[in-house]
């Protein structure tokens, strides 16, 4: 298997970069991911806590104290806070953001109409006609920012479509040439009523498929190099879905149609993560599923963005689960105590085995699957890290250890089937105020090797 980007960054690196400017797309910009992405600050590269300190299962006291409560598995909590956080932004507040930027641009267009019907009427321009749209342009750049950002970037087009036609309205108006001035108006309008068709707004500012900066931090810790930065972005496919907001959508890059003909486009049916694949997943979880105190549940599957062919029956026609993306599950609640309290009650339904890291690199060089840590990685089950001579530092330095755990189906899905109960194998995990939930199969952990290279990219492994 080919070497994952965490291979190229370091086991655990835990320090997302995002791109800089614009990725093809007008509107959408990824600033510096240290000026935005708060899991940039202070984790340690996810080594520090040595990936095991959570405090799930609310097994472990906390030391006494003055000092701040320590956040169980802090990288991977922030992370995951960084997708929630943007998911439920599209779930919940896009809509309304889109109506915010194209009443702002309506306004602008509204205002030049304004100005036309007097220039019209009077048969005269004024500077103060290009003023009055100069002001109407930089309010409904500040509008269109305040609604977007930090999601969507459009204040810069906004301003740069403004100063462009007001500078020529500004030179033609003193010297009363009225023709001029319309015919720069004219075009003002159709910049400005461009800017607000279906067909602009879904690429610039798409949520089908999401490709802003929360494909970025799907796939976090992102690549610094620029080059495997387009790869991984141009392999990434995911689902996505918000099982209490009733909100679905993909995330990848879009397929650029003006290189390849549509014929040679894949074609994915279906919506992401429908109520019967939901359900499907919940049962697979057994006892994970809480929904007492739950403030979010959402669903993602990682999976590899079908190639555009260089022939038609080459190209991948079909539904989304067919990709055989991984699924990972999230709960949200309140606080850590609460999500340890909610796992503890987990744990205690089932049954687990010793702790393990979800690590693709090593599954692609061979592991250890029995679930405790080898020497270089610390303790097993129930222990903290292991320490140095001195008594001081942790020695693991690894990703993020989770609860191998199992439970009894009242189905089987393998011998006997129905004759006999199965097992269901995953990991589960605490977060901060998240449980992570993934890998459920029938199969168990040590009987089935290479399953998490689809997640060789997600933010789940850090």
């Amino acid at each position: 298997m080919q070497r994952t980007r965490r291979g190229l960054l370091g086991v655990g690196a835990a320090a997302a970069v995002g791109l800089s400017g614009c990725l093809g797309v007008e509107g959408v910009e990824y600033p510096d991911a240290d000026a935005e992405d708060p899991s940039n600050a202070g984790d340690g590269a996810g080594g520090d806590d040595g990936g095991d300190g959570e405090s799930d299962g609310a097994d472990e006291e906390q030391a006494d104290g003055d000092d701040p409560e320590p956040v169980a598995n802090e990288a991977l909590a922030a992370a995951t806070r960084n997708v929630v956080d943007d998911a439920v932004w599209f779930a919940t507040e896009y809509p309304s953001a889109i109506r915010t930027y194209r009443n702002a641009i309506r306004g602008v267009v509204s205002d030049i109409d304004a100005v036309r019907s007097t220039a019209d009427e009077d048969d005269t321009v004024t500077v103060e006609m290009a003023d009055r749209l100069d002001e109407a342009g930089r309010a409904a750049a500040d509008t269109a920012a305040d609604a977007l950002e930090p999601h969507f970037y459009p204040r810069s087009r906004i301003v740069s479509r403004t100063e462009r036609h007001v500078e020529a309205l500004r030179t033609f108006a003193p010297r009363g040439d009225v023709d001029r001035f319309l015919e720069e108006l004219s075009r003002m309008r159709r910049g400005f009523a461009s800017d607000i068709t279906e067909t602009y707004v879904d690429e610039a500012f798409s949520r089908d498929p999401i490709h802003n900066r929360l494909l970025n931090r799907l796939l976090h810790p992102f690549p610094e190099d620029d080059a495997e930065g387009r790869r991984v972005r141009g392999e990434a496919f995911a689902e996505l879905g918000l099982g209490d907001r009733g909100f679905s959508t993909f995330a990848h890059e879009p397929y650029d149609d003006e290189e390849y003909d549509r014929n040679r486009i894949p074609r994915i049916y279906g919506s992401a993560f429908g109520a019967a694949r939901r359900d499907e997943l919940r049962a697979r979880l057994g006892p994970i599923p809480r929904a007492e105190d739950r403030t979010a549940e959402l669903f993602v599957a990682f999976a590899t963005r079908p190639e555009a062919g260089n022939r038609p029956s080459q190209t991948f026609e079909g539904w989304a689960h067919e990709l055989d993306g991984v699924p990972v599950y999230v709960q949200r609640y309140p606080d850590p105590a609460t999500a340890s309290d909610r796992l503890g009650e987990a744990i205690a339904a089932a049954s687990t085995e010793g702790r393990a890291p979800i690590d693709p690199d090593a599954t692609a060089s061979g592991s250890d699957f029995s679930g405790n840590a080898t020497a270089e990685s610390g303790g097993g089950e129930g222990e903290g890290n292991e320490t140095d001579d001195d008594g001081d530092e942790p020695t693991y330095r690894g990703p993020t250890r989770w609860h191998r755990l199992y439970h009894h189906e009242a189905e089987g899905e393998r011998y006997g089937f129905d004759e006999h109960a199965g097992v269901q194998y995953g990991y589960v995990v605490q977060a901060g105020e998240f449980v992570l939930a993934t890998g459920f199969s029938g199969d168990a952990w040590e009987e089935r090797t290479g399953w998490q290279g689809q997640l060789a990219n997600g933010w789940a492994v850090v």
